[in-house]
């Protein structure tokens, strides 16, 4: 026991002799093997993993139900996603030859486009595209480029030579003026890269032409009339061509063109269906797709791929869009004349768009009558003369005419438009974005000002709600905006036959205790003249009601007259505008200007 002791007493002295244990804290670095500390950290980690590992399996739960979803979107639409994926820096990254390049820089272009990034390798690639964007994103140079480097291409590796009447490219546009526009970008293209382009068109004259296909030629650029009737009389024939371009597509197959475009591609078929016969490449451009297209599309072009940008049928981001929507009183050309006045005040450019022939004639006299130089752009304007007015819109003069137009002059046009007004708001969504499309081309800044009647407000609401919040607005349907407007009738209706059986109810009372009184009065004072009794009557026992009828018949006298005002005001007071600039709502109440 005291040996216990004694080894008991010389341990503790010999641990007061050893220095104190240094805190950790001092030596950060240095950890201990094993502490409560560390086994807190592991317990912490655990937890963080396991949280991990159930929020990653109730991911991989939710994926695993939308793989049903998925597997049914079409192909177009993953080839859509794949390919807006890739961010192209500069040119040099899509392929193009060193002659193609060349042409690129000589047009001072550095940065390709969405569209470009990515329809420039699909046509490289030898597939059949759609190609879709909005207006003025660079959709011509998207096909142009690549196109004429395959052409190039297939004659330096098989040494095909030029012949006269045997085109291997052919490019159909809509409008005269849109092929122009395309013609001449493909030869400021064969300045560098060198092949042999000529254009026929309907509105020239047709031994000029007839000529040049006599020459030997690569690409024919026109309008699908005017190429099947060269066809037809054997000044162009179908042996070589391998690759064919539709610009503004959908209106090739929604505006009267179908039948046209299927005589030219039937030949093109039949030949490519047989054993040994040449294929052809297809690339179809345009701004705007809707359902009854995209199908159509997809029943002529079977595997055909469609490419679209991020930016398809939606509004131009450097847009400005405002809306004015009028009450009916005012006086819809003083109002058009209140909208111009700044614009032109500044000298910009200004389109305004009219429905009908008759709508366009009216708004041309009246811009004369008001000193505004204005030139028209419509079907009946002779078609020498449409080119004559657009050389007069596209002039640097300080005296820039005012381009009053139908909506021939919404598709494919490329104008440098500052101000683009809507005299007559569009029927539906697409034609609004193909109008729109005049100006904020190719990012620069632009303003569009429509002018809203009443029939029109359910449309223009809608797609004042999709530009505000950056939707799609090819989702708006002509059905939808019909059943609303319906749905709209129907409320104004009930309200009304509400308010009529009120007002008859009333007048039933009203005369009922009027008819009373006249009874009671003539009881009691017979003496009396019958007008004092009425009155003398009607002030004791409805004394409420013949001021109730009192106040009201002055506040709808008052009414009626400010409605007067307001309606002599109208033409002469600014006009209130529900504007947008951009992907930012501004606000309400504002005098329209850029």
């Amino acid at each position: 026991m005291a040996g216990a002791t004694g080894r008991t007493l010389f341990t503790l002295s010999l641990t007061r002799l050893l220095p104190k244990r240094v805190p950790l804290p001092l030596f950060p670095r240095l950890r201990p093997l094993c502490s409560v500390a560390s086994a807190a950290a592991e317990t912490v980690d655990a937890k963080h993993s396991l949280l991990l590992e159930r929020l990653r399996s109730r991911h991989l739960k939710d994926s695993a139900k939308s793989v049903p979803e998925a597997r049914k979107k079409v192909k177009h639409v993953a080839e859509e996603e794949k390919e807006r994926k890739k961010e192209v820096a500069s040119f040099e990254e899509l392929g193009l030859s060193e002659e193609v390049m060349a042409a690129v820089k000589d047009m001072g272009i550095e940065v390709p486009t969405e569209i470009q990034g990515i329809g420039i390798p699909a046509v490289l690639d030898a597939k059949s595209v759609v190609l879709g964007s909005h207006t003025g994103s660079g959709k011509t140079l998207a096909y142009l480029l690549p196109l004429v480097q395959l052409l190039r291409r297939d004659e330096q590796l098989n040494g095909i030579l030029l012949k006269p009447r045997r085109p291997r490219a052919v490019v159909l546009c809509p409008t005269r003026e849109l092929s122009e526009q395309v013609f001449r970008v493909a030869k400021s293209i064969s300045h560098h890269a060198r092949f042999r382009c000529t254009m026929v068109s309907g509105g020239g004259r047709i031994r000029p032409q007839e000529d040049s296909l006599n020459n030997p030629i690569d690409m024919v650029v026109g309008t699908p009339g005017r190429v099947l009737q060269h066809i037809e009389e054997g000044n162009m024939v179908y042996g070589d061509i391998k690759y064919v371009v539709l610009d503004e597509a959908d209106t090739m197959f929604d505006r009267g063109f179908g039948p046209d475009i299927r005589k030219f591609l039937g030949p093109l078929k039949n030949r490519a269906s047989k054993p040994d016969g040449l294929s052809f490449q297809t690339i179809l451009v345009t701004a705007t797709m809707t359902k009854a297209v995209q199908k159509l599309i997809d029943e002529e072009f079977q595997g055909i791929v469609h490419l679209r940008t991020s930016t398809l049928h939606k509004k131009i981001s450097s847009a400005r869009h405002d809306f004015i929507k009028l009450s009916g009183s005012e006086n819809k050309l003083e109002a058009l004349l209140q909208v111009l006045e700044p614009s032109l005040a500044k000298g910009n450019r200004v389109m305004v768009f009219c429905n009908t022939l008759d709508s366009s004639r009216a708004v041309d006299h009246f811009l004369g009558e008001n000193q505004i130089s204005a030139v028209n752009y419509h079907g009946e304007v002779p078609a020498e003369q449409r080119v004559e007015n657009l050389k007069k819109f596209k002039s640097d003069d300080d005296d820039c005419p005012t381009l009053v137009c139908t909506d021939l002059a919404a598709r494919g046009l490329d104008l440098d438009v500052d101000h683009v007004v809507m005299f007559d708001f569009p029927l539906n969504s697409i034609d609004y974005l193909h109008r729109t499309g005049r100006t904020a081309r190719m990012g620069a800044k632009g303003k569009v000002t429509s002018l809203v009647a009443k029939k029109d407000l359910d449309l223009a609401s809608k797609i004042e709600e999709a530009i505000r919040k950056n939707e799609s607005l090819d989702a708006i349907r002509k059905e939808s905006v019909r059943r609303s407007t319906a749905r709209t009738q129907v409320t104004e209706q009930k309200e009304k036959t509400k308010k009529l059986v009120k007002v008859s109810n009333f007048k039933g009372k009203s005369s009922a205790r009027t008819s009373s009184g006249n009874r009671s009065g003539m009881k009691y004072a017979k003496g009396s003249p019958v007008k004092s009794i009425k009155k003398g009557v009607y002030i004791s026992k409805s004394g409420k009601s013949s001021s109730a009828s009192s106040f009201s018949k002055g506040s709808s006298e008052k009414t009626q007259t400010s409605k007067m005002v307001n309606a002599t005001k109208s033409t002469n007071s600014k006009l209130n505008v529900v504007g947008f600039r951009g992907k930012n709502s501004s606000s309400n109440n504002k005098e329209p200007g850029l």
